[in-house]
């Protein structure tokens, strides 16, 4: 059942307004369905009475012996009559609201005939002449039966018509006894009834669909600039159109990428003015080393010093990268890929299969930079690095397998914190500043993937790049 409703805010806007529509003009119809029958009751009871007076008014003047054959030819399908010495309506049976109806309505239009008497009943439909439960079983003589017949012809042809029975009491005491189907009203769901509500629903459902697409259009467009955002801060703002709500929450929107924006360049202009006011004293602390006697401790602090000169070079290229970002292009990740490998000989990118062309939008230098740092740091720590491209419709996936010494589950996020190092690589000889990696992550976040490390069960590390195929 959950599968058949609808997931989207549009698709249940557009449920709920066919839903009610549909509602309503039910409702609607039903309304007018009874107001109609109660109407075509009304005037289907005068057409009766209208009738059954006129053709007791003229059976009343007739001789007596005239009558019998008189209310055989005058009886037809729409009303037949038998002319009796008694009533063919059961006076003990209480009448029903039909039946009360058509007595009250030849009660108002019998003008200038006398009756002693009006009797009424009404049967509905279905009903059968068989056995004791025909009702006109009593309603005429045995020398008429014919007629009696020609009322199972006529009800046999209606079955879904009840019948009006009425008896009318002459002056002289006789009874004209009237059987008058009733016609059947026009039902509610008719053929055209069905069309009307079926062309309305499409009608709505077409309108409706176009305007909540267009209400809902900007949502959508939030949706892709708040991804565009994690990826690229500096992406430029929405255009400010549509209802004034949706203006207010796209204007939101623009002052928080806006403060998102300010707060990252305050940030980064704070990491490099700090960075380069640490060169002062760190040239005045080399200086003054210069003039430290012991050989073996002047060594360690020209060393430390050294370090901390390469910490601040590699902070303040970062935070210069990171300030004045490259524009992005369409570039070819492989041919990228192949660039990097050859600038470093212990990597290796697979070519089974032969890799194809994998077209992406990116910064290439910040996006070379960040693969850079992970296959320098494959080759460093493990020897070598070997690279392969694969993913589906949506991402790409490069990974980098190395032959090292892996890392401790705990720290494989740990290090890509800046300036943090495991201990085994703290070593001068190895180097490294502790902000290869966090580099790398950096820059794949900016372009909108991600990359993860996992050990290979004791075959080295893999980095795990994800990068999305179509970057913006």
């Amino acid at each position: 059942m959950r599968r058949l409703l609808p997931t989207s805010m549009a698709g249940w806007l557009i449920l709920l307004i066919v839903l009610g529509l549909g509602v309503s003009q039910a409702v609607t119809i039903a309304i007018h369905y009874d107001s109609r029958r109660e109407a075509q009751l009304l005037l289907e009871n005068v057409r009766i009475a209208e009738r059954v007076v006129a053709v007791t008014r003229a059976i009343d003047l007739l001789r007596l012996e005239e009558r019998p054959a008189i209310a055989v030819g005058v009886s037809k399908s729409g009303l037949i009559v038998a002319w009796e010495p008694g009533n063919a309506v059961n006076i003990n049976k209480p009448r029903n609201d039909r039946a009360q109806l058509i007595a009250e309505v030849i009660d108002q239009r019998h003008e200038g005939l006398r009756l002693l008497g009006i009797e009424a009943d009404y049967f509905p439909a279905p009903w059968s002449f068989a056995g004791a439960e025909n009702p006109f079983g009593t309603l005429f003589s045995e020398r008429i039966n014919d007629v009696r017949g020609r009322i199972r012809d006529v009800l046999d042809q209606n079955p879904g018509e009840g019948v009006y029975v009425i008896s009318l009491q002459l002056a002289d005491r006789t009874w004209v006894n009237i059987a008058a189907p009733d016609v059947q009203t026009v039902p509610a769901w008719s053929t055209a009834t069905t069309a009307v509500i079926l062309v309305t629903l499409i009608i709505v459902l077409a309108l409706s669909i176009l305007g909540i697409r267009r209400l809902t259009a900007p949502l959508s467009t939030l949706t892709q600039a708040a991804e565009r955002l994690g990826r690229n801060v500096n992406a430029p703002p929405l255009p400010e159109a549509g209802s004034s709500d949706v203006i207010q929450a796209i204007r939101a929107f623009n002052d928080m990428q806006d403060r998102i924006r300010r707060f990252v360049e305050d940030r980064t202009r704070m990491i490099a003015a700090i960075s380069h006011d640490l060169r002062t004293p760190i040239t005045r602390m080399r200086l003054r080393a210069e003039l430290i006697g012991e050989s073996e401790q002047q060594q360690k602090m020209l060393a430390d010093l050294a370090e901390m000169e390469t910490m601040i070079a590699s902070t303040l290229s970062f935070a210069r990268e990171d300030a004045n970002p490259e524009p992005r292009q369409r570039i070819d990740l492989v041919e990228l890929l192949q660039a990097v490998c050859a600038d470093i000989p212990q990597a290796k990118l697979s070519t089974e299969p032969p890799p194809m062309p994998v077209p992406i939008d990116a910064q290439p230098v910040a996006l070379r930079r960040g693969f850079t740092k992970l296959i320098d740091n494959a080759v460093r720590y493990g020897g070598e690095a070997r690279i392969a491209l694969g993913g589906d419709d949506r991402n790409i996936i490069v990974t980098i397998d190395d032959k090292g010494p892996g890392i401790p589950d705990e720290q494989l996020d740990r290090v890509f914190r800046p300036f943090y190092r495991l201990d085994s690589s703290r070593s001068r000889d190895t180097g490294g500043t502790g902000l290869g990696l966090a580099v790398a992550r950096t820059v794949l976040r900016a372009h909108g993937g991600d990359v993860l490390l996992s050990n290979r069960n004791g075959d080295g590390l893999r980095a795990t790049v994800t990068l999305p195929r179509t970057a913006s």
